[in-house]
């Protein structure tokens, strides 16, 4: 026999088993409260800034972090649930487009309802506006219209990652095409030919709705779930590094943000997320965020489970996709009525992003609470996580690695063949 390496056989037993991964990773609920209130703080700057308020508009490129936060958990749980139970390529389309597609089609037929009795002058006929936003999704739901990108590709990319070895060159890889994208996307005009057709692109497929865009995220996602207990062996040594980087590149955006406002740039070209400093910032921040929120509620665990993780976080996170879904509404309800009752005239800007901030995410909240009761829960409210963890929780008896088992040394697998 020659030797190698083989799952199933560690050196000094007869047998060994690999550690039984859990279904549920409870650290994500708290990732997914922090990524939804940055959406609902972000969407509420947006719809109080002018054009020239340039601490509004960085806050602005900061906060969308919120929207790679959530391409990079889509990959990750996708390539996670494929690991530990597997479906094929049909049952997984099938399950991810019925279970994402039914809440995007009425919120479509929901937003557009409500333009076509809220806009006096639309830029569009009612049924050429309907079939855009169904095709791109509208304001905030073209996250989903590229998860069905995602979704469409995924099986292969799954397959294709999984036979790839390499795979620090290829996350590298696939930075260095999205910074190209980004430079390409923002200074068109510095490539010439090349420039002229990403804008080309851009009026068939909108950049901010195309796969491509976003794909470094997807791409982490993928390995890092394929790569689960490694990854997490490295952040449990190195999180505060991770955090501290991620510290460091908000700066610098920050900095080069203000740099090209004082160099004579708009604010709104200043803070365009489609460059690639704020990509380096998105990369940093989901990193930041997935290492402290797994550190949170490794302490958790540790601690033998606190309200908050076992009680508060779950039942949060539970609500994050209603909320994300129905929050532009009642922004747009909000505003409404501050206007109509004249005091948004009396808050002053930061009072009037605290004020719509505040009362959108209770309002979204306690309307996608009652929703969940009802049988359009999954309709109006998103994938019901509650019962997704329950069924879960149920087969799954794992317990999540501590912090102490990812600092133990690794065991020397040794290959027979």
């Amino acid at each position: 026999m020659s030797a190698g390496v083989s799952p199933g056989r560690v050196e000094g037993t007869e047998t060994a088993h690999p550690r039984r991964l859990p279904l549920y990773l409870g650290q994500f609920d708290t990732y997914r409260i922090v990524a939804c209130s940055a959406v609902v703080f972000q969407h509420s700057l947006l719809w109080t800034l002018a054009a020239g308020n340039v601490a509004g508009w960085a806050f602005v490129m900061l906060l969308h972090f919120s929207r790679t936060a959530f391409f990079f958990l889509t990959a990750f749980v996708l390539t996670y649930a494929q690991i530990t139970r597997p479906r094929g390529p049909v049952a997984f389309w099938k399950r991810r487009y019925l279970q994402l597609g039914i809440p995007y089609a009425a919120w479509t037929v929901i937003y557009w309802l409500y333009t076509v009795v809220d806009q006096t002058s639309p830029a569009y006929g009612p049924w050429t506006m309907f079939w855009h936003d169904l095709l791109y999704g509208y304001y905030q739901l073209y996250v989903v219209a590229v998860l069905f990108q995602l979704y469409l590709v995924f099986p292969l990319l799954f397959w294709v990652l999984r036979k790839t070895g390499h795979h620090l060159v290829v996350m590298g890889a696939s930075l260095c095409f999205a910074l190209a994208l980004a430079f390409a996307i923002h200074w068109p005009g510095a490539l010439g030919p090349v420039g002229r057709m990403v804008v080309g692109v851009e009026r068939y497929w909108p950049w901010s709705r195309n796969m491509f865009t976003y794909q470094e995220q997807f791409v982490a996602g993928v390995l890092v779930a394929m790569h689960y207990e490694q990854v997490h062996r490295f952040v449990a040594r190195w999180y505060r590094m991770v955090v501290g980087t991620a510290a460091v590149v908000g700066v610098a955006a920050t900095l080069w943000y203000l740099g090209a406002v004082w160099s004579g740039a708009g604010t709104g070209f200043a803070s365009d997320i489609y460059q690639p400093v704020a990509f380096l910032w998105f990369t940093a921040v989901v990193a930041a965020l997935e290492c402290l929120t797994w550190r949170w509620y490794q302490r958790s665990v540790s601690l033998g489970g606190t309200a908050w993780s076992s009680s508060v976080a779950p039942r949060l996170a539970d609500l994050t996709g209603g909320i994300f879904l129905s929050h532009v509404l009642f922004i747009n309800l909000i505003r409404a009525l501050l206007r109509a009752t004249g005091v948004i005239g009396h808050l002053g800007w930061a009072g009037r992003v605290f004020v719509l901030f505040v009362l959108t995410l209770a309002c979204s909240a306690m309307f996608v609470s009652l929703v969940l009761r009802t049988p359009l829960g999954w309709v109006l409210g998103g994938p019901v996580r509650a019962e997704q963890r329950a069924r879960l929780g149920a087969q799954s008896p794992a317990a999540p690695p501590t912090q102490a088992d990812l600092l133990a040394p690794a065991p020397v697998i040794v290959r027979q063949g």
